[in-house]
């Protein structure tokens, strides 16, 4: 049985490694070449956020579904003898990622697209001050802050998993149970 318990959590600790690879490197990625690289090489803004725009949407439900995993093995893998620090951020900062992915892909994304479809023109030619220009420009700094949140927690969660790893097993019997405690012995009152 302890051996069941110790290939099962093996099993938990390899999905929530892989999600919070999946987590961490896409984003990272997207960040630091997709998104640049598409706005520096394509000839309009406009160009380059028809083909941000998608990719930013499909790597928010991949996020989404990889905070989903870490909350879950998260949870699994600090049930018992872990401090109550760890498992409180191994179960919050998931939530915080899922949440900061929610909002870029239902909240930002959609009005940011309906501004640029509803603009007359490009946005490039529209002068600073038109409304749909700075209402964009408010949009688009949402969004990255919102994306800098969802790495930031999977960094942080990261940090935590190896926090986690460095932790001692919660039994040494392996069992998922504590080392049995020896019976205290009763004290006997002499009254001689």
């Amino acid at each position: 049985m302890s051996r069941g318990l110790g290939s099962l959590r093996v099993l938990i600790l390899a999905l929530h490694l892989g999600a919070l690879a999946l987590a961490l490197a896409p984003p990272l990625f997207f960040g630091a070449v997709v998104a640049p690289s598409a706005f520096h090489v394509l000839p309009t803004k406009d160009l380059a956020a028809a083909l941000v725009s998608p990719i930013l949407s499909r790597l928010c439900v991949l996020a989404e579904a990889c905070f989903g995993v870490l909350f879950a093995t998260g949870w699994l893998l600090t049930g018992r003898g872990a401090p109550r620090m760890l498992r409180a951020l191994a179960t919050r900062l998931p939530v915080l990622g899922f949440f900061a992915a929610i909002v870029i892909q239902q909240l930002l994304i959609p009005p940011i697209d309906r501004i640029r479809a509803e603009a007359p023109g490009l946005i490039d030619n529209l002068p600073a001050a038109d409304p749909s220009r700075i209402l964009l420009d408010r949009y688009h700094r949402l969004s990255t802050g919102f994306f800098t949140l969802e790495i930031a927690s999977a960094l942080a969660l990261l940090v935590v998993t190896a926090r986690m790893l460095s932790q001692p097993e919660p039994s040494a019997t392996g069992s998922g149970q504590s080392a049995p405690r020896p019976k205290p012995v009763p004290k006997i009152l002499d009254l001689s």
